[in-house]
């Protein structure tokens, strides 16, 4: 590992002096590194003990910032404090301002005592036995990962409940920690399973979300400047070249032929990835999007592909395959990307398929007039598929 990017790093001591008050540990040093396909998203160094441990997160979405962060265990193996301090760093002046905050947990409550804008507020929950605090809501801390693995094996068993909560968002959450094998964990994430690939020990040596709609892909690193990272990530921020949101909201708003077309979805980027047939699997639901379930709302009674659509909203999916890809129209509303229910679709419609002449990087979709009325297009990567539409 370049240096020790905890103990010998000027530049992140300075992000957060809650570093000082804790020792080194040497070998019990650890460095991650989290991709979403060519991006990196996060990046943690941070080391454990038997009376703690004490690191930094650095997150790039929708902006760079660090957190420096330090836990105390209880003389039973689980956290009694945690201590977290989330700054931007100094090459993105105009970032979001610092925002500190402490979980004490003592008996069965915990007392989170926050600070925001120079605004305190002091608020006791229910504590569950081994509640976990968390570093952030997303990405989890690895060294909150390592703790929530550690407790579940020493539970000794295959299923281990636990709770978690986080100092600036809602109150406990639960999950359940699987022990899937000797050498791999999972647990929950919108309904599908997050894997982390652990040793003997139960220290995280590589994590997976291909199962998940977040498709991230973590690992240890032996080599990483935090700190340059830090910087280089926060001054591309001050420039307008940072990742953002990883899927930002869209609206297209169309009136073709006195049809007003409204279509809300989220934009989800190639990142290097193989899309179809890869990012998006073979013969299985997609969302066409990203985030919310994708939403079309039409004022007049339509023609789809031949399918009679009533005027009114609806929700868009779609099925790929190498051979025929099919636009499905649902008759659900207002739901997550993950709650797909086949018992409400409308329709499933043939799309025609065309390649592009240029890659597409995010996600795009298009409502084309034509004169026969319009054509409702899908975008990504080198292909397209599109369906027409005509008013009734």
């Amino acid at each position: 590992m370049r240096a020790s990017p905890i103990c010998h790093s000027p530049r992140v001591i300075a992000f957060g002096a809650l570093l000082a008050t804790m020792g080194c540990a040497g070998s019990n040093e650890r460095a991650y590194v989290e991709r979403l396909g060519n991006d990196t998203l996060a990046v943690e160094v941070f080391t454990r003990s038997g009376t703690g441990f004490e690191g930094q997160l650095l997150t790039r979405s929708p902006v760079t910032r660090v957190a420096s962060y330090v836990g105390t265990l209880s003389p039973e193996g689980t956290v009694s404090r945690l201590e977290v301090n989330w700054m931007t760093p100094e090459e993105n002046p105009e970032g979001p301002g610092p925002e500190r905050w402490s979980i004490t947990i003592e008996g069965d409550s915990a007392t989170i005592e926050r600070e925001v804008n120079g605004e305190s507020t002091t608020t006791r929950v229910a504590a569950p036995e081994g509640l976990i605090p968390l570093v952030g809501r997303t990405p989890w801390s690895y060294a909150i990962l390592e703790q929530a693995v550690t407790q579940a094996i020493a539970s000794g068993a295959d299923s281990f409940p636990i709770t978690t909560i986080t100092g600036s968002g809602p109150g406990p959450s639960s999950n359940v920690i699987r022990r899937v094998d000797s050498e791999t964990v999972s647990w929950s994430l919108f309904g599908s399973p997050m894997t982390a690939r652990i040793d003997a020990q139960g220290k995280i040596l590589a994590l997976s979300g291909a199962q998940t709609t977040m498709k991230v892909e973590g690992e240890a690193v032996t080599d990483v400047d935090f700190g340059a990272l830090a910087a280089d990530f926060a001054a591309r921020d001050a420039r307008g070249e940072g990742l953002g949101v990883a899927s930002p909201a869209a609206q297209v708003e169309v009136t073709v032929g006195g049809a007003h077309f409204q279509i809300d979805y989220s934009r989800p980027a190639k990142r290097g990835r193989d899309i179809w047939g890869g990012l998006v699997p073979d013969d299985e639901v997609w969302r066409t999007g990203a985030n919310a379930a994708t939403m079309f709302t039409t004022d007049r009674d339509l023609t789809i592909g031949g399918t009679r659509v009533p005027a009114g909203s609806y929700t868009l999916w779609s099925i790929y395959t190498p051979e025929t890809t099919h636009l499905i129209i649902n008759s659900q509303t207002g739901q997550w990307g993950t709650a797909y229910d086949e018992s409400q679709d409308f329709a499933r419609i043939v799309m025609h398929r065309e390649e592009l002449d240029e890659a597409v990087e995010r996600f795009t979709i298009v409502i084309e007039p034509t004169d026969a009325g319009a054509d409702l297009q899908l975008r990504w990567d080198r292909t397209q598929f599109s369906v027409p539409i005509t008013i009734r």
